[in-house]
């Protein structure tokens, strides 16, 4: 019996290679799903990257410093409902290293928990840079809920989700 990887790995933790590893494996696993489901060929799929406001729900176009409204509460960083004909992988994230204060990332997908990062493992000798062998996929029309854990309202977080999307070609990259 496999058990779900789900934990997040510091990037120093990585063998050379092993975070592209990572990554190309959670992109061949998105395609493969979105060409059975749309019933579509690999050249009709887009593999891109993840756009904070459009693709997320995120306040901002970036993902920018803010600060935390309650301290040592989860609060919500990004919440909506995915669209038609796209998934969203996460698989990383990196930090803003001058103080930790976020130290948890919740991922709520589908009215369920699927994954509760810590952070506080990621150091400066990684650029606080982590990645999980597994990916947090959200698929087409499922409620998300993102959520961070603020220990600290005193000072500012900038939380950077790596990750891409993959969709049918032409709904934001043209053929």
């Amino acid at each position: 019996m496999s058990i779900p990887q789900t934990q997040l790995v510091p990037l120093g933790e990585l063998a050379s290679g092993q975070a592209g590893a990572i990554r190309n494996e959670i992109i061949r696993s998105m395609v493969v799903t979105a060409m059975q489901q749309l019933r579509v060929s690999e050249d009709k799929i887009v593999v891109r990257d993840i756009r904070a406001k459009d693709d997320l729900d995120y306040t901002y176009e970036d993902w920018r410093e803010t600060t935390g409204a309650t301290a040592n509460a989860y609060e919500t960083m990004s919440t909506g409902t995915m669209a038609a004909d796209r998934w969203v992988g996460i698989f990383g994230v990196k930090l803003d290293g001058d103080d930790l204060s976020v130290t948890a990332l919740k991922f709520n997908i589908a009215g369920a928990d699927r994954a509760i990062w810590q952070l506080q493992a990621l150091s400066a000798k990684d650029d606080f840079v982590g990645f999980s062998p597994s990916a947090v996929i959200i698929g087409p029309n499922a409620p998300y809920t993102i959520s961070r854990f603020v220990r600290s309202v005193s000072a500012t977080a900038l939380v950077v989700l790596k990750g891409v999307v993959v969709e049918r070609r032409g709904l934001v990259v043209s053929p």
